[in-house]
C-alpha cells in the first residue's frame, strides 16, 4: 500500500519542481494541475487492498470499479489539458470557474475518502506503526481539505501560490520518512542466539503438562466439542494475529474455561497455548512470503503475524522452521 502512495507522491513531486523551474511565468501550469484528486482516491484503493487482505488472505481481490474513483481526476485532467491548449492564464473567467470546482473537488475528496479511511482501520488488526501512518495520512487529508475549501470561501483561488500544498507535501514525506526509520531499526536481519536453556525449559513445559493432564484426560466427546470452537476463534476469526492474544483472550471468545483450554491444548496438540500460537503464526507469515513474493521486510511481516518483537518472532521462527526467517527466504529463492 506505502510503496503505490509513495511512488505517486514522488511523481507528484516532480512534475510541480520542473514546472516551477521551467516554466515559472505561467502560473496556471502549477495552480491548476489536478493531481491533488489524485490522493485520496489512492488512498483509499490501497486502503480497501489491505482490508482485503487482512481478512481474506488467500483470496486475490478483483476491483473493477476502482478506476471509478479516479474519474473526477481523469475529467479535471482533460479539461486542464484543454485549457492549456488554448493558451489560457489565470485572467480568463474560464480558468477561474475551473479553478474554483478543481479546489471544491479536492477538498470534498480529502474530507469524505479520510473519514471513510478511519472507519475502515477501526475494523483491522494493524500493528501500531502502521495503524499510525493511517492515520496521520487522515489528517494531513483534513487539513489539506480546509485549506483547499477555504481558498474557496474567500475567493482566493487566482492568488493562491501553492505555499500550504508545499507545507502538505513535506508533511507527508517527514511521516513516510519517520515510518521507513522505524522500520530501517529492525531491517537487519542478525541471528537468533536464544540460550539452549530456554528451548529445553519451554519443552520441559510442555512435557510437564502432558504428564499432568495425562491421568485426568478429558473425554473425547468434550475435546472434539472445544476442538470446534477453539479452531473457530483461531482458524476462522484469525485471532492469533491479534497483538498480545492470551489464554483469557481465548477463554473470553470461545466460552470455555481456561483450566480446560490448558489441558485442551496439552491433550490434542501436545503443546501450551502460547507454543501452539506462536506454531499458528508462523505458518501465517510462510503464508505471506508466498503470497507477496518474499517481498516483505522480516520486522514487518513479524508485526502482521502477531509478534510483539523481533526476538519472539526469531525464536519462534528458528523453534519450527529450524532455521531463521532470514535464512528460510535465502533457501527458498535459491531454489
Amino acid at each position: 500500500m506505502l510503496h503505490v502512495f509513495l511512488l505517486f507522491f514522488i511523481l507528484h513531486l516532480v512534475v510541480l519542481l520542473c514546472l516551477r523551474l521551467i516554466l515559472p511565468e505561467y502560473t496556471f501550469l502549477s495552480l491548476g494541475l489536478p493531481l491533488n484528486t489524485l490522493y485520496a482516491p489512492t488512498f483509499y484503493c490501497c486502503l480497501v487492498l489491505l482490508c482485503e487482505e487482512v481478512n481474506k488472505p488467500k483470496i486475490a481481490p478483483k476491483h473493477p470499479l476502482f478506476s471509478l474513483h479516479f474519474l473526477p481526476a481523469i475529467v479535471l485532467l482533460s479539461f486542464y489539458g484543454i485549457l492549456i491548449s488554448k493558451g489560457l492564464d489565470v485572467e480568463e473567467e474560464l480558468v477561474y470557474w475551473y479553478l474554483i470546482i478543481l479546489y471544491c473537488v479536492e477538498g470534498l475528496q480529502y474530507i469524505g475518502y479520510a473519514f471513510t479511511g478511519y472507519f475502515k482501520i477501526n475494523k483491522l488488526m494493524l500493528n501500531n506503526n502502521i495503524r499510525l501512518l493511517i492515520l496521520r495520512v487522515m489528517w494531513i487529508m483534513i487539513f489539506m481539505a480546509l485549506v483547499s475549501l477555504g481558498v474557496v470561501v474567500y475567493n482566493s483561488v487566482l492568488s493562491y501560490d501553492l505555499s500550504v500544498t508545499y507545507l502538505a507535501l513535506l508533511c507527508f514525506s517527514l511521516v513516510i520518512f519517520n515510518y521507513y526509520i522505524t522500520r530501517l531499526k529492525y531491517v537487519k536481519v542478525v541471528a537468533v542466539t536464544e540460550s539452549e536453556l530456554e528451548e529445553e525449559a519451554e519443552l520441559a513445559k510442555d512435557d510437564q503438562m502432558l504428564l499432568k493432564y495425562e491421568k485426568s484426560k478429558l473425554g473425547e466427546e468434550i475435546l472434539q466439542v472445544y476442538k470446534l470452537k477453539v479452531e473457530q476463534v483461531l482458524q476462522d476469526k484469525k485471532s492469533y494475529l491479534k497483538l498480545n492474544f492470551t489464554l483469557d483472550d481465548l477463554e473470553r471468545e470461545s466460552k470455555i474455561a481456561k483450566h480446560h483450554l490448558s489441558q485442551f491444548f496439552s491433550t490434542t496438540y501436545g503443546m501450551n497455548f502460547n507454543t501452539y500460537i506462536n506454531k499458528l503464526r508462523v505458518e501465517h507469515a510462510k503464508e505471506l512470503l508466498e503470497k507477496r513474493n518474499f517481498d516483505i521486510s522480516v520486522s514487518e511481516l513479524g508485526d502482521e503475524c502477531g509478534f510483539n518483537s523481533r526476538t519472539s518472532f526469531f525464536r519462534a521462527f528458528k523453534k519450527f522452521e529450524g532455521v531463521s526467517p532470514s535464512e528460510y527466504i535465502a533457501n527458498i529463492l535459491q531454489k
